[in-house]
């Protein structure tokens, strides 16, 4: 039985695989398969009100909000598998905190300093990001990283405040340019994983990673042209 109904149910038996990463051996869960129907959600994401940028967000590109059902369809369906490959509390509660579509728009000479960068989206281990590929896979998928200098591959509350003051003397020294692809001065690419449409990547938000955007391909804003994900970030809390 799929879970929800409509255009945001997930399929009954996603196909899951968890791949660990770098020295730090970090799970990354694969899911491909993820919505029962995922040209409905296509439609949706063609259909009125469009796409727009929102203020203070990082992502290089645009957004449109999902509605809740999306994540929660998401969460029931996967909740045994979360919890065990990411060591959650077995009563932690999942509390989404973003679930929206998003679009790469962003020409690489406009990205600013921190959209040029790995990144990670908070220092909680417990909140998950989950990128699912709405897009062909020529149009990029996700890479992991880790800091040349500290040699880490993921930031908690401990190492945040070092990791930080040493990242912007760094760049101040040496700004990157264009979309981060590969190794570079500062990082080293650990993997990277190809997006397929209806295949879901999730990862725990403190891990350094950056979507591998292709702007050779072009950076359409029509979302049955364009590098289109469905994006959400999952606390899951006491």
């Amino acid at each position: 039985m799929e879970t929800g109904v409509g255009k945001f149910a997930c399929a009954a038996e996603p196909r899951c695989e968890v791949v660990s990463v770098g020295n730090e051996q970090l799970p990354v869960l694969v899911v491909d398969g993820l919505a029962a129907e995922p040209e409905l959600l296509l439609e949706y994401a063609a259909a009125a009100p469009g796409f727009s940028a929102r203020a203070g967000d990082y992502y290089p590109g645009l957004r449109k909000p999902l509605p809740s059902a999306y994540t929660e369809n998401l969460c029931a369906t996967l909740d045994k598998t979360l919890r065990e490959v990411f060591q959650l509390p077995s009563t932690a509660a999942a509390e989404p905190l973003l679930c929206a579509l998003s679009i790469a728009t962003t020409p690489a000479e406009k990205l600013r300093p921190i959209q040029r960068l790995p990144h990670f989206d908070s220092s909680d281990p417990n909140q998950l990001a989950v990128v699912h590929y709405l897009c062909p896979p020529q149009l990029g998928g996700t890479a992991f990283y880790r800091h040349r200098a500290s040699g880490f591959e993921s930031i908690d509350a401990d190492r945040l405040y070092g990791y930080a003051a040493a990242l912007k003397q760094q760049v101040m020294a040496s700004p990157p340019q264009g979309y981060t692809s590969g190794d570079s001065q500062l990082f080293v690419q650990t993997a990277r994983f190809d997006a397929q449409f209806n295949r879901a990547l999730i990862y725990r938000g403190n891990q350094l990673h950056s979507g591998l955007i292709n702007a050779t391909t072009g950076l359409s804003a029509d979302p049955r042209a364009g590098r289109l994900t469905a994006t959400s970030f999952i606390r899951f809390t006491r």
